[in-house]
């Protein structure tokens, strides 16, 4: 199979299925309320998300899905009515609902930034802030674009006007270098089934220091020390660091995936896999340029990502031509999605091509 779908869902490596299955059979074959093992892994894999982020153990915590990583942001924050939220007009839905719900709750009014074929640019998000904008939340790189937003500029306009930046970041990590404390973000979400090769429900969120205190979390046991020897011993304490957004009992077998799929990122190289990335998505969206198709968002360089969509003739139709030749991309929003990742190769970007090529002279016929 050529697999060109990361930015749907990413294949699992061995060491993610090995790491799975050892987790399952401790579990199975000796006591399944040893959690001493369990324990050492997720602190492990918060630390390697810590290192993904270029931030501070402290600053992060797991999460069950980039949406629930959102609204610890969008339950915590001390909203007023008529605060405002701004977020492009071409976000993906789970970058957008954790927003509109706060218009009956709160009273908060999301105003939508303009976009047009999956961009938009600093001016559009600086005429949409206005005096009552608290927030601006966006996705890294656009979800059908893959249009990447220059963070750190982001991040000097927003916060020269007094409002804070959220990120969705579950269609860059894993395929792109992110540095939470240089660029500036306050808070970021992001789930690791994508380019980050790691299972469902495996997600964390970052927090700033700063951004912390004024976030009130959803309650549960976990969000403060537990008396392990008196259950009765209630207390309002928090946990000193972000783990107070910790409600109960996690994923433990997303927080397993995720362990081993960062120490797989990690070992290999960030620097490489972007760059290969990057290569592999170049050579297809140029083959794919000479082929004779349009292709949807920015073709600038400083925008580009893993991903690469184009307008194409009859688009299911394609996908189940590519589908009968073993190969896997994504039709979104009537548009053909690729999204290559640093393991593929010349020779299956080259297959695509070939394939691609092949649709158009049947339907031309």
């Amino acid at each position: 199979m050529v697999y060109l779908d990361h930015a749907s869902t990413g294949p699992l490596s061995s060491r993610v299925r090995e790491a799975i299955a050892a987790h399952l059979e401790q579990r199975h074959r000796t006591n399944p309320n040893n959690f001493e093992k369990l324990i050492q892994i997720i602190e492990r894999g918060r630390r390697r998300v810590a290192e993904l982020l270029g931030c501070s153990v402290g600053r992060v915590e797991y999460a069950p899905n980039t949406s629930s990583g959102l609204n610890v942001l969008a339950l915590g924050y001390p909203w007023k009515k008529g605060d405002r939220i701004a977020v492009p007009s071409c976000e993906f839905p789970a970058n957008v609902q954790p927003w509109l719900g706060l218009r009956e709750r709160h009273g908060v009014i999301v105003d939508f930034i303009p976009a047009q074929d999956g961009t938009f640019s600093l001016e559009d998000v600086a005429q949409t802030l206005l005096p009552d904008t608290r927030l601006v939340s966006i996705s890294w790189v656009q979800f059908l674009s893959g249009f990447r937003c220059d963070l750190h500029a982001l991040a000097e306009l927003v916060h020269g006007n007094n409002v804070l930046l959220a990120v969705d970041a579950i269609q860059g990590l894993g395929a792109l270098r992110l540095n939470v404390e240089d660029v500036g973000i306050d808070f970021l979400a992001c789930g690791g089934q994508k380019w980050l090769l790691a299972t469902q429900g495996s997600a964390f969120v970052y927090v700033s220091d700063s951004l912390q205190d004024r976030l009130l979390p959803v309650r549960g046991w976990q969000n403060g020390p537990v008396d392990w020897d008196d259950f009765g011993a209630f207390t309002d304490t928090l946990h000193p660091d972000a783990t107070r957004f910790r409600t109960g009992t996690l994923n433990s077998i997303g927080c397993v995936a995720l362990d081993a799929a960062l120490s797989l990122y990690l070992e290999t190289g960030p620097a490489e896999i972007e760059q290969q990335v990057l290569r592999n998505a170049d050579k297809l969206a140029e083959g794919m340029t000479e082929l004779g198709f349009q292709r949807f968002g920015s073709q600038r360089p400083e925008h580009s990502s893993g991903i690469v969509t184009f307008d194409v003739p009859s688009p299911k139709a394609f996908l189940r031509f590519l589908w009968a030749r073993n190969i896997r991309a994504s039709v979104r929003n009537q548009k053909l999605r690729f999204a290559p990742h640093a393991y593929n190769t010349d020779r299956e970007i080259d297959t695509v091509l070939e394939a691609c090529s092949e649709f158009i002279h049947a339907v031309s016929v």
